[in-house]
């Protein structure tokens, strides 16, 4: 007869043979008589599945299946897709935006913009203070203060129709104030005379009238820190060979040496009082200096003989520039046109412009646009060789 045993977990009595539990599987059984009941502690539901998940057995806990990882949806990567494109749109674009490529957002708020008006930064007023200016001598200084709209952004430009009687400054000083802009130049007497001096910025245009009822300098014994002014201070023009003309420091201090220098003495030479000889056809700069401080004034020869650099290359190839167009004289903003034509009187295309100094003069589409004041020169190369402008800007 086979004996009896207790399980010792769940009390059931089962056949020793069996080996364990057939309710709870478990092979544990009871110390006690086989026919007493088993008095255990309680355990707890969380006990108990632990117990169930670690034996065998009907009642052990089964495994749950691991879910399969789903790949992302499609609609998610094209969305990734074009976000990043986008971030790379807007990236190129603020960077050419620094760079210059396109106009900037900024720039398309401002145009839009009606509040915004390109006819705001023109000028609309233009006043001169004072109208007149009198010099008792050779010199003396005055300021011409110019006012216009406070918005104007156009700038100012001024020139003196006779500037042997009277220059002006080539630095302005610029002030605002509460309802209009002021530009001041400076106004230097050279020689007795009248002229006008003319004010343009925009459309508007104002002049002044100046008189110098003397040629001789104002105190000039006061004067040995001040720069020598010429009684001819901007050209001075020769007609013939062996033709003159005496160049005089208008302000010189009492006592004080003037030395003369010709750029080119094949042009026009100058002696040590300032006497100055035609010698052949050209343009050249004459120099006086006194006590360290300089003045210049261009000489020109224009008589039939000529030496100009040009001429032999014309001799050459039969290319010339534009007649009157070897030497010109020019106010600052004025433009003009640099050809360069065969002998067939047509025009070269294939030439190249070089400016000695671009701060006065540009060249662009062979038309020459002054700056600044000033003199340069414009070198026009065909074929190897030059063709030379002297640019003046007054």
């Amino acid at each position: 007869m086979n004996q009896k045993v207790v399980c010792y977990y769940c009390g059931t009595i089962y056949d020793e043979e069996r080996g364990k539990c057939p309710l709870c599987g478990s092979t544990t059984r009871s110390p006690d008589e086989a026919s007493a009941p088993v008095r255990r502690p309680r355990q707890m539901e969380g006990e108990r599945t632990e117990r169930k998940s670690t034996q065998g057995g009907k009642f052990a806990a089964k495994k749950k299946p691991a879910k399969k990882r789903q790949d992302a949806p499609k609609g998610v990567l094209v969305a990734a897709v074009v976000f990043l494109a986008l971030a790379v749109l807007v990236v190129l674009y603020f960077i050419g935006d620094m760079i210059g490529w396109w106009p900037g957002l900024e720039d398309r708020i401002d145009r839009d913009d009606p509040s915004v008006s390109v006819a705001d930064t023109k000028c609309t007023e233009l006043t001169l203070k004072p109208e007149s200016l009198e010099f008792s001598g050779a010199g003396q200084t005055k300021e011409l203060t110019v006012r216009v709209n406070l918005s104007c952004e156009e700038k100012v430009y001024c020139h003196s129709e006779d500037m042997n009687v009277a220059t002006i400054s080539e630095q302005a000083s610029t002030a605002m104030g509460e309802q209009t802009k002021s530009v001041t130049f400076t106004v230097t007497a050279v020689a007795q005379g009248e002229t006008t001096i003319v004010v343009e910025c925009g459309d508007q245009s104002a002049s002044c009238t100046v008189v110098c009822t003397s040629s001789e300098p104002v105190d000039p014994s006061g004067q040995e820190g001040a720069a020598p002014v010429l009684n001819y201070p901007v050209e001075l023009t020769l007609s013939e060979v062996g033709a003159s003309e005496t160049l005089r420091v208008m302000n010189l201090p009492e006592g004080a040496e003037v030395i003369w220098r010709s750029a080119n003495e094949a042009v026009a030479t100058v002696d040590a009082d300032g006497k100055v000889t035609a010698v052949g056809s050209g343009t050249t700069t004459v120099t006086a200096e006194v006590n360290g401080k300089t003045a210049e004034t261009t000489v020109r020869c224009t008589f039939a003989t000529t030496t100009e650099p040009s001429s032999s290359a014309s001799a050459a190839n039969g290319a010339h520039l534009q007649s009157g167009r070897e030497d010109v004289s020019v106010r600052v903003g004025e433009k003009f046109d640099l050809f360069l034509y065969d002998s067939k009187g047509n025009h070269i295309d294939d030439i190249t412009y070089t400016v000695d100094d671009p701060d006065i003069c540009e060249v662009k589409d062979s038309y020459v646009t002054a700056l600044a004041r000033g003199t340069t020169k414009i070198t026009v190369t065909y074929q190897g060789q030059e063709y030379i402008c002297i640019v003046r800007v007054g």
